[in-house]
């Protein structure tokens, strides 16, 4: 009866961490909810790959990298083992780590989209410009309605020397056109504008890019350099 009554209150709990996390966006109570959790069941994957999601939108990479592990280690239970590869591997990116994501793409049997992508994201961080560029291209050649990929070819031309700008304008201004406040996507139209010289063009969406994210190094680096020139 006990242990019913235990399994009854970890469902409960469950539920409502959940909920906290999926619906209402309250990641400190949903992360205090799920330790309740692992203090009564420390090697359930589904509480540790909520805690690892929750640590993710907290920007705590490297315990949610912690967890992440700790659920690949335990036999997968309602969780798929596929997916939570994938949240390790984009967790490793977004602490910068790109030559671990790098490995561990390597060694995954899944190539569909989202693997291609977070490879080619990954080439691209590391600097493997024309390599990340075919591999957005095939993704992009599969599905041309994939705006990621627009924009992600869009400034991976910008920055070769021998780039097609007009090529790269026309997907930038794609990939503003499905999400006009994106601010990634605007960073890329200005720079864009930027390597063409058409400054004042530039310098519009390079404003906005700054005023979605103004916090953001790279929108700022992007300024500084059309600024040194106009």
């Amino acid at each position: 009866m006990e242990e019913l009554d235990i399994h009854k209150q970890i469902k409960v709990l469950l539920d409502q961490a959940t909920h906290l996390l999926n619906h209402k966006k309250d990641f400190g109570q949903a992360k205090d909810t799920l330790h309740k959790l692992e203090s009564m069941d420390s090697e359930n994957p589904v509480v540790l790959y909520n805690l690892a999601i929750v640590c993710i939108h907290l920007q705590d990479y490297n315990s949610a990298i912690d967890y992440l592990k700790r659920c690949m280690s335990l036999p997968m239970t309602f969780i798929d083992i596929r997916q939570v590869r994938k949240v390790y591997i984009f967790t490793l990116m977004q602490k910068g780590d790109y030559d671990r994501a790098l490995d561990e793409l390597q060694q995954q049997n899944d190539q569909d989209d989202a693997i291609i992508q977070m490879k080619a994201f990954a080439l691209e961080k590391k600097g493997n410009y024309r390599q990340a560029l075919q591999l957005y291209e095939n993704i992009l050649e599969d599905n041309p309605d994939n705006v990621n990929a627009c924009n992600a070819i869009a400034y991976i031309i910008a920055l070769l020397p021998d780039g097609n700008l007009s090529k790269a304008l026309e997907l930038a201004k794609k990939a503003v056109s499905h999400a006009p406040n994106n601010a990634a996507y605007n960073d890329t139209l200005g720079y864009v504008y930027y390597k063409r010289e058409e400054y004042n063009m530039a310098k519009k969406f390079l404003k906005k890019a700054l005023s979605l994210k103004p916090d953001n190094s790279e929108i700022r680096s992007h300024i500084d350099e059309l600024l040194n020139i106009s």
